[in-house]
């Protein structure tokens, strides 16, 4: 009896050991339950700025939208978005005799002061980019802006670790031998997109400072200092390039030009002036380095920045605004 007892107590532990055993092994393999998905991420500001003590670099969608759809214009490939691309084909039919890049670079100008969609949609109105820009602008919002914004903030990025503690040097002979008030307060805006149109077939430079380009890329065997020196004569480049109705050699020029029937070669004779001088001014700090603006500047205007090559000693040793202002025009309305 007692033998009986304890087989019969034996089996319970058994199988007590078995249901836990069960327990454990049927707990293990039950679906665990699912982690929330990770919150999406906003969308990046429509419009990015990053302040630095000469210049403020920065970002909008309303330029980028402006600047994509003009690159895909000029380029032979597909975006692989047949929204954009069918508005870029409308942006090559408005651009096809743009070759001073007049009417692209009024526009762009007109977009680079905005701060909101109200004011871009207002300053594409009245021009051919109209109807293409404001059809596109709600999807390129949606489905693009955020992979083309960190396109350039990551260019931005690059460019605020390019520029050297001695900027503020370069600024100040800059702003010397150009006559031109800065620095500035707030410093003055350089847009950055992610991919710049190529200039037209008369025009010095491109509209903009893309992230994709001469600027940015880093030539075989190049030194970073040589790297950071090419990106700072951009930036400050189109900076200079801005600041045309600061200064008071712009001013003489135009004067000049004005007086002889040619006001419409302002930017033009402008934009010269403004590259070569930086490029001057940042050699002194790298003398190896070689300017991406300059030399498509050359590429157009080959009598002009020779010119200027020889004769801009003049103008940095000081000789006065309206006498160079007065040879200056001279020899570009010769070319």
């Amino acid at each position: 009896m007692r033998a009986l007892l304890r087989a019969s107590h034996t089996a319970r532990r058994f199988a007590r050991g078995l249901r836990f055993l069960a327990i454990v092994v049927l707990g293990g393999c039950a679906p665990t339950r699912p982690r929330p998905a990770p919150a999406p991420r906003p969308p990046p500001p429509r419009v990015l700025v990053v302040a630095l003590e000469q210049v403020a670099l920065r970002a909008t969608a309303w330029v980028e939208l402006h600047a994509w759809l003009a690159a895909a214009a000029r380029s032979p490939s597909s975006t692989g978005d047949p929204e954009i691309d069918a508005a870029a084909v409308e942006y090559a039919a408005a651009l096809a005799d743009d070759d001073r890049d007049e009417l692209l670079g009024r526009s762009t100008h007109a977009l680079e002061a905005c701060d909101d969609e109200r004011c871009a949609r207002a300053a594409v109105l009245g021009t051919p980019f109209a109807r293409p820009y404001l059809a596109t602008l709600p999807h390129f919002l949606e489905r693009h802006w955020t992979e083309r914004a960190t396109t350039a903030r990551n260019a931005i990025e690059v460019a605020r670790a390019a520029i050297p503690p001695e900027s503020e040097v370069l600024v100040n002979a800059l702003a010397r031998d150009l006559a031109i008030d800065w620095p500035l307060s707030p410093p003055p805006p350089v847009d950055v997109v992610a991919a710049a149109p190529e200039p037209g077939r008369d025009a010095p430079v491109r509209a903009l400072l893309g992230a994709h380009g001469g600027c940015f890329s880093k030539l075989p065997k190049e030194s970073e200092r040589v790297q950071s020196a090419r990106i700072t004569d951009c930036v400050l480049g189109y900076a200079a390039l801005r600041l045309a109705d600061r200064s008071e050699l712009a001013v003489a020029i135009d004067r000049e030009l004005v007086a002889r029937g040619r006001a419409a070669e302002r930017t033009r004779a402008w934009t010269a002036v403004a590259v070569h001088a930086v490029a001057v001014t940042v050699a002194t700090w790298e003398p190896r380095h070689v300017s991406s603006l300059r030399r498509s500047t050359a590429v157009v205007m080959p009598a002009v920045m020779q010119w200027l090559a020889e004769e801009w000693p003049a103008r940095i040793r000081g000789e006065p605004v309206a006498s160079f202002a007065k040879r200056y025009v001279d020899a570009f309305l010769a070319q």
